[in-house]
């Protein structure tokens, strides 16, 4: 059974049209000190966001833009959690995800971990359909 689904690798892939970076932390030495460097995971590689939940602004001083989400990523990349995900939509618009699951490699076929986008809404409306 798992010959059939391992056929799939490189196949499903070219249905995933959103593009991520992944960047996570690890633990430098500089002489005497200990410091987090920021590293890059993967860069440009395909995936596919798929969204959960979309939760409407609170009403307090800012508006917000926050959801859940989940990120289909092949199983050769190995993602910790707490990684800071950027995508890439087939459209062009990038995406921050700052909030991550460490990624689930149970699927012959694929990974999954869940993300969190939880910024401020900061989006500028100028010309009245969205865009600056």
């Amino acid at each position: 059974m798992k010959s059939v689904f391992e056929k799939m690798n490189g196949i499903i892939e070219r249905v995933w049209n959103d593009r991520v970076t992944i960047t996570g932390v690890k633990n430098a030495r500089r002489g005497p000190f200990s410091e987090d460097e920021v590293v890059t995971i993967c860069e440009n590689r395909a995936a596919k966001v798929i969204l959960g939940s979309q939760k409407t602004s609170n009403q307090s001083e800012f508006g917000t833009d926050q959801y859940d989400a989940k990120l289909l990523i092949d199983n050769e990349v190995s993602i910790p959690a707490g990684a800071r995900i950027i995508v890439t939509d087939v459209n062009g618009h990038v995406t921050e995800y700052k909030r991550s699951s460490k990624g689930y490699r149970g699927y012959v076929s694929h990974q999954e971990l869940a993300m969190i986008r939880d910024e401020k809404a900061k989006d500028v409306i100028d010309n009245g359909v969205g865009q600056s």
